[in-house]
């Protein structure tokens, strides 16, 4: 009977330790980032990992966004990961809204923003000071103006 016991908490004490060891993973990103939007409607997420590297590596993705709807970016950093993502929205080569002002240094876990005309923008990750990283940005609806 000891022996069961003692195997039984062995047993526990291992999974105790698998857990606490267990990497964040992109899906527990992606709800952390849902709870961040909050009653914002969900409409797609983004995967970014990127190594570290100087010039910063960046990861580019377009999107079509319509006319006239206030949409919710929001980004989410893993733990795991020293860096700390930037995300920055272009129309062509023009900066229109971004996660981090470099001049006050405030990091912002989500922006919104007003859509005035419909067509294509870029969404621009990339991780501060060109450290690796892994972090889940979403795109979501806010309301319909």
């Amino acid at each position: 009977m000891k022996r069961i016991l003692l195997v039984f908490a062995i047993v526990l004490l291992g999974l105790a330790f698998t857990n606490s060891v267990k990497a964040q993973s992109e899906e527990e990103l992606v709800q952390i980032c849902g709870m961040i939007a909050k009653e914002a409607t969900f409409l797609k997420d983004f995967r970014i990992k990127l190594d570290a590297g100087d010039p910063p590596p960046v990861q580019r993705i377009p999107v079509i966004l319509k006319k006239d709807v206030k949409y919710r970016f929001t980004v989410c950093n893993s733990k795991d990961f020293e860096g700390k993502v930037v995300l920055q929205l272009f129309d062509n080569n023009r900066m229109l809204a971004t996660t981090y002002v470099i001049a006050s240094g405030k990091d912002y876990p989500y922006i919104d923003w007003v859509c005035t005309k419909t067509g294509a923008y870029h969404l621009f990750f990339s991780f501060r000071d060109g450290k690796a990283g892994l972090a889940v940005g979403l795109l979501s609806m806010v309301e319909m103006l």
